[in-house]
């Protein structure tokens, strides 16, 4: 197993790399940064802001709980409801979300 990791790992090291075509030919890393376009990012987080508040409230609460940075069992014992009811309220949300932002 860690020789299949090692050798995955070299494999994909290669293939993120590419050769320059300049007489000194360096090894350039393909994943540079870009820069980004905010008006984009901008639509892009409204879209996502007003799809998360279109969530029925039953999901949308423990979902927003969990995006805040609370554990599961924080947000249970605040809403008072059981661990598993959580979880699967925070999986359908998510569900949710994913049918109505398609683009991402």
């Amino acid at each position: 197993m860690r020789n299949i990791f090692i050798n995955n790992y070299r494999r994909k090291a290669r293939q993120n790399t590419v050769l320059d075509s300049t007489p000194n030919e360096f090894l350039l890393d393909y994943n540079q940064t870009t820069a980004s376009n905010s008006a984009e990012a901008n639509l892009q987080l409204k879209e996502i802001q007003s799809s998360i508040h279109e969530l029925p409230e039953i999901f949308k609460k423990p979902f927003l709980l969990y995006f805040d940075g609370f554990k599961y069992h924080e947000i249970a014992v605040m809403l008072k409801e059981p661990l598993g009811t959580i979880k699967s309220r925070i999986h359908f949300a998510r569900k949710l979300l994913k049918a109505q932002i398609q683009r991402y």
